[in-house]
């Protein structure tokens, strides 16, 4: 069982390749004779150090073929000059072309830095372009500028404040066309998490929508706020059933909203999403790397395949002042003396590891040392504060819990492991799963999940195998894996050991795409897959609204 994908379709294909250029972030557009034209950054390596050039691409023939690259501006490093980051192109009602694209991402995140946002003009489609000018946008990564109802312009940029320090998304209006721009008005923003690469979507009821990333991951859903008053304020954020860096958002004909991502829960890659952006709730999402599951006997079977990685990842605690209660009925099978299941609570780092005949439990989370070596001797390996043995080879009910600070593990109900929570450590996955390195086998029956917070909603989560669903069913049927580009070290990448596997990193993800007359989807997007580093290329994807099946009430069903 997996998620759908085009891999394997016939339906990927290259756009653009510079030998020895790491092109990335392209933006798309489709003029009513059927023209296509993108705008994509044309660097040295994904962040540039020497040069980065603003290029227009063309096709004149649906996207078979693209040429005519035009440089609309470079900026050269050893010239003192900013590099450019990511362009977005917008084609107004009445024909006007319009570029959008920020400098440097160190110079311009904080309120009190001028803007980091620069604008250029088209009146040729194209053709040619106005000098660049400088906006008073604050902050960077803006949005592609949306034209709206009553004529004015927006787009929204991300931007740290000074009473938060965090990411906010913040929404820019002009009413002169782009020449000026009224002070913003905040979309999303609080203490605990950072906001930003909004994308604002028109919808057909009149209201408009915001599709934003989470900069914290780890298990975070991406988020969305809605205005009712042509962006001038904004509702306050609420969770999407995905992760996803750089949302490309755009309401279909259909009057589904397609959004396509970075995945950031789940298998790495470009991925997409189609539904109604009121009608949602957050998701379990399944990270699965060579292993094989399926639903047998009332069941969840993770089989044993060396070096796979399952991973069902939960939405993490706020902090270490949560209580949070993981709760599973499970067995397993494998070697002896290696832990072959895993429950993982974040923030408090609060961490079970099921072995055939025994519980570890690991209250740091922490790298294993000469000194304090993990399982066999491993250097990876988790450290091990406590011990119970029992027979896990038979099913039992294993809860990880914390209250007031309390920390606890019980098999059974009864209490068999004790802690305290005394420090919060770094955020990282939420998550229950096989174990890799442990090459063993795993029969989940169920699993609950709560969280009480401080100051974010309560958080309640409940599945078991009978009903027939696999924890992470709705991420199987609602969304689609355009371009999967894994990892070269699945298990490394999954355990956050980036630094290990540098040139195997997947880098892709900053999308675009537009409806066309006969009700395809041109998709473009950016990638390393295949590439020597530094280095990558545009590649392109023709989708349909089939491929999310047909319009339905209900996205927001929690999988249970």
């Amino acid at each position: 069982m997996g998620m759908r994908t085009l891999e394997g379709t016939g339906r990927l294909f290259d756009v653009w390749r510079i030998p020895d250029r790491f092109t990335k972030n392209p933006d798309i557009i489709h003029f009513p004779t059927g023209r296509l034209m993108l705008v994509f950054c044309d660097c040295d390596k994904h962040w540039p150090e020497q040069s980065s050039r603003i290029t227009t691409l063309e096709s004149a023939d649906g996207g078979a073929t693209w040429g005519n690259p035009r440089v609309v501006a470079e900026a050269r490093i050893d010239r003192g000059e900013e590099r450019w980051l990511t362009p977005r192109l917008s084609r107004l009602r009445g024909g006007r072309l319009v570029i959008v694209c920020d400098h440097d991402d160190y110079n311009y995140y904080h309120v009190d830095r001028p803007s980091g946002v620069w604008i250029w003009f088209s009146d040729d489609e194209g053709a040619t372009w106005s000098e660049p000018r400088h906006t008073t946008i604050p902050g960077i990564e803006p949005d592609r500028v949306v034209e709206l109802a009553d004529g004015a312009l927006i787009t929204t940029t991300e931007v740290v404040p000074r009473d938060n320090w965090r990411l906010a998304v913040m929404a820019s209006r002009s009413r002169d066309g782009g020449l000026t721009w009224d002070p913003p008005s905040v979309v999303a923003k609080d203490p605990g998490h950072d906001y930003n690469e909004g994308a604002v979507v028109v919808l057909s009821s009149g209201a408009l929508a915001c599709v934003m990333r989470e900069e914290n991951h780890n298990g975070y859903p991406s988020c969305v706020a809605f205005s009712y008053d042509l962006g001038r304020t904004w509702s306050g954020v609420r969770p999407l059933p995905f992760s996803g860096d750089r949302p490309y958002a755009r309401e279909l004909r259909d009057g589904r909203v397609l959004v396509t991502y970075r995945n950031q829960a789940g298998n790495r890659g470009t991925h997409a999403w189609a539904g109604d952006l009121a009608d949602t709730a957050y998701q379990v999402a399944g990270v699965h790397y060579g292993d094989e599951v399926c639903l047998v006997g009332g069941a969840l079977h993770i089989a044993n395949r060396p070096r796979g990685v399952t991973r069902y990842l939960l939405q993490p605690p706020e902090n270490l002042r949560s209580d949070f209660l993981l709760e599973a009925r499970l067995r397993v099978d494998g070697p002896p003396g290696v832990p072959l299941a895993t429950l993982h609570v974040s923030r408090v780092s609060f961490c079970v590891f099921v072995l055939r005949d025994a519980i570890w439990c690991d209250f740091r989370r922490r790298p294993a040392s000469s000194a304090n070596p993990g399982f066999h001797g491993s250097t990876t390996g988790p450290r091990v504060d406590a011990a119970h043995p029992v027979d896990m080879t038979e099913y039992h009910t294993v809860r990880v819990q914390a209250t007031a600070g309390r920390m606890w593990v019980s098999v059974d109900g009864q209490e068999v492991i004790h802690g305290v929570v005394t420090r919060e450590w770094p955020l990282e996955e939420t998550w229950f799963g096989r174990e890799p390195e442990g090459g063993g086998e795993v029969w989940f029956r169920h699993v609950n999940y709560h969280i009480r917070n401080e100051h974010e909603a309560e958080y309640v989560w409940h599945w078991d195998a009978r009903r027939g669903r696999l924890p992470d069913q709705y991420q199987l049927d609602n969304m689609l894996e355009i371009s999967a580009n894994p990892p070269a070290d699945p298990v490394a990448y999954s355990d956050g050991r980036h630094g290990e596997i540098s040139s195997g990193v997947p880098d892709n993800g900053y999308s675009s795409w537009v409806e066309l007359p006969d009700g395809s989807i041109y998709f473009v997007d950016y990638t390393n897959h295949g590439d020597p580093a530094p280095f990558g290329h545009l590649y392109g994807a023709v989708l349909t609204p089939d491929d999310f099946g047909p319009r339905r009430r209900g996205s927001g069903e929690d999988g249970s």
